[in-house]
């Protein structure tokens, strides 16, 4: 008996060889399958490498956030204070309370708070003021600051304590009916 040699066609015909797939095929399906999961692993483990350093970036910079809010009602009292003894109170007193109180209040500013200390006329900005009041003003639009309760904070971008402000409001009862007919659905 001779051997033959029994070759396979380089190319096939259609349903030839169905049921036998190749092995380097299958094994090149297998490795391309392995290399896509691996580099999707890998996209994934930058992501939350990313992820915690971002985290962490933030987080040191508002450690002192929670300190900083301790401390406006201190900012308060201060002010408070200084404002009572203008009206009766020993200057040189009253002039050495100030001098602690701003240097203290440089020390805060150092570490990132600023005041947020809207000006009478201007705009109310619902991110920076909290209205705790609207009154009508002949002079002032309606929507404007008039007053400031209480001066707000943030700590960089971060607003720690809106500013209390009182709001002008429409100066007579004609205004209010035309700001109602305006505002009707």
């Amino acid at each position: 008996m001779t051997e033959r040699n029994e070759e396979k066609p380089e190319h096939a015909e259609p349903g030839e060889g169905i049921g036998e797939p190749d092995p380097v095929l299958a094994e090149l399906d297998r490795l391309r399958a392995r290399e896509d999961e691996l580099l999707r692993a890998l996209a994934e483990q930058q992501n939350v490498v990313r992820r915690r350093r971002q985290e962490m970036e933030t987080s040191v910079r508002y450690a002192q956030e929670s300190l900083l809010q301790d401390l406006l009602p201190v900012l308060d009292d201060f002010e408070r204070a200084i404002d009572a003894m203008k009206r009766d109170g020993d200057e040189a007193i009253r002039s050495g309370i100030a001098m602690v109180y701003e240097r203290f209040l440089r020390t805060l500013e150092r570490q990132g708070l600023e005041p947020i200390r809207p000006r009478p006329g201007e705009s109310f900005n619902p991110d920076l003021h909290d209205a705790l009041a609207q009154r009508p003003a002949a002079g002032s639009p309606a929507g404007t600051v008039l007053d400031v309760a209480q001066p707000g904070y943030r700590l960089r971008d971060r607003v720690l304590r809106h500013a209390k402000v009182v709001v002008a409001g429409p100066a007579d009862s004609d205004e209010v009916a035309r700001v109602a007919g305006e505002n009707a659905p």
